[in-house]
């Protein structure tokens, strides 16, 4: 028997954490409906001297990609799913995806079921992938399911790389700017100072100012970057408590088209992942609950989390949604027409596809609009600079 740790709803939305022995994920998901709740996420628990044997090796987000999209393939050819892994083992280079694989195998071996045996090799993996696996295996459209999940991971992959591509060259730009900046401030500007010192000129009150920042920096350089460190440590630090994530979630949801862009990919992800665990036999109440698990932003996955459980007392999702503040109207709109037609898993197939090419602008948008605003801070600066240093100049050659 192993210990698995669980997050699971109860009746009122309240999060519970506990432990169950089981001897696979399947058994765990019995128990915990057998308790009336919603199976968020499960995972084996590791003893701590895991780490000493343990050839187990996390995949980040292209492996995982990577993985399903071989293994999806791999079953579309008719294969089983034993001979599907054991090809893979043979053709598989990437040594995170073969520890996967071999220990994949090996667990499918001993009896347990596809879910169970990857979750095992690969704790890593998010908990609604797991789900949906088991569901999809059960039901029989496994195939289908691992299609939908490679296209889904795929286009989660390219999301973050154009949005990691889009921040790239500006924050290049802005890094470039800091560091011209300290320059000019600490290298440039001391030698105009003494030049005008030296001449006794009566400077205007820009040049004093420019020249006070200058002596303020090169005077507390080092104690500015010490409280600059200090506060990154500390950021990072307080993002282990949920009450700070929680607050930075709502304020950049309040930022003026960043928030819009959040809250579209975060749906985009929502919809997306919802469609994929309707389609491979989930109820619509746990469907919801593995979705929202998928969500970064923690004030909408907040705002996401009582859903199931007005869904289990009776409420339609689409009159559900009508509370949830961020979430459009009109896809609103399209989940109460899947539900009179009995099409609602197709209708999360489209609000995603549609969600997908508002993002692809969005992200086009932002990289053309960001650019420009630091090339025009960074030309206000110089010019001011510029006016500082050039004013009392033009004043000597008169007076001379």
């Amino acid at each position: 028997m192993k210990i698995f740790n669980y997050k699971a709803l109860d009746k009122n939305g309240s999060l519970i954490k506990d432990s169950i022995e089981a001897n696979n994920i399947s058994d765990v998901e019995i128990e915990i409906e057998k308790k009336k709740l919603i199976a968020i996420k499960i995972s084996e628990r590791k003893n701590i001297f895991s780490f000493i044997n343990n050839n187990k090796k996390e995949l980040n987000l292209t492996q995982t990609s990577e993985f399903i999209s071989n293994f999806s393939m791999m079953i579309s050819t008719g294969l089983t799913i034993k001979n599907a892994l054991e090809a893979l083992k043979e053709s598989t280079v990437d040594k995170s995806i073969l520890s996967l694989v071999k220990n994949t195998l090996d667990n499918l071996i001993r009896g347990e079921s596809l879910a169970s045996s990857i979750s095992l090799s690969s704790p890593s993996l998010p908990g609604e992938l797991i789900s949906m696996i088991d569901a999809a295996e059960m039901n029989g459209n496994l195939e289908l399911v691992l299609k939908n999940m490679n296209s889904y991971l795929e286009r989660k992959n390219k999301f973050q790389q154009k949005m990691t591509n889009a921040l790239i060259y500006p924050f290049f730009l802005f890094m470039v700017t800091i560091v011209v900046l300290n320059i000019i401030f600490t290298q440039v500007i001391p030698q105009f100072a003494v030049t005008f010192s030296d001449a006794n000129a009566e400077l205007p009150a820009i040049t004093e100012s420019l020249f006070y920042i200058s002596n303020f920096l090169q005077n507390n350089g080092i104690i500015i970057a010490i409280i600059f460190s200090l506060l990154i440590i500390l950021f990072f630090l307080l993002r282990q408590f949920s009450s700070f994530k929680y607050s930075i979630s709502s304020i950049v949801l309040n930022i003026p088209y960043l928030g819009l862009l959040i809250t579209n990919a975060n749906l985009n992800r929502f919809t997306r992942q919802l469609y994929i665990n309707l389609l491979s036999g989930l109820q619509l109440d746990k469907s919801i609950s593995l979705a929202t698990e998928s969500i970064s932003n923690l004030q909408i996955k907040s705002d996401l989390q009582l859903i199931p459980i007005q869904i289990r007392k009776g409420y339609s999702l689409s009159e559900t949604l009508k509370d949830v503040k961020f979430f459009p109207k009109y896809i609103i709109s399209m989940i109460e027409v899947g539900e009179q037609s009995g099409s609602l898993a197709a209708v999360f197939d489209k609000v995603s596809i549609q969600l997908d090419s508002q993002l692809e602008n969005s992200l086009e948008r932002l990289n053309k609009l960001v650019e420009p605003i630091i090339i025009v801070f960074v030309g206000v600066v110089v010019s001011i600079i510029a006016f500082a240093i050039l004013s009392p100049i033009l004043s000597l050659n008169e007076f001379v």
